[in-house]
């Protein structure tokens, strides 16, 4: 039987190419994209209070929703690079972070 059978709390895997989904909806996203991006779902959402403490991170750091190996990892990249932050991992996430 696995972790999630069990009721286990089962952590976002930050190296796959998944999206996390349940940190997205916990920060009040949804699948809201227009036009070619129609149902699209954010690339980062708000660090938390106790990863900025934790990781020393400012505050204005957010964390990558999408995995490593998502398919638009790239694109996301490009877009908090655009932002002036850049990807940095921290503990067993991926951050965008602004210096």
């Amino acid at each position: 039987m696995c972790g999630a059978d069990k009721g286990l709390k089962v952590e976002f895997d930050a190296d796959s190419d998944g999206y996390d989904y349940a940190r997205a909806k916990k920060a009040g996203m949804k699948g809201d994209g227009t036009g070619e991006d129609k149902g699209h779902w954010g690339s980062v959402a708000p660090a938390t209070d106790e990863e900025k403490k934790m990781f020393g991170l400012p505050d204005d750091a957010y964390v990558m929703l999408k995995g490593k190996g998502h398919p638009t990892w790239d694109k996301a990249v490009a877009g908090e690079e655009k932002r002036g932050a850049q990807i940095v991992k921290a503990g067993s996430r991926y951050f965008s972070v602004k210096f």
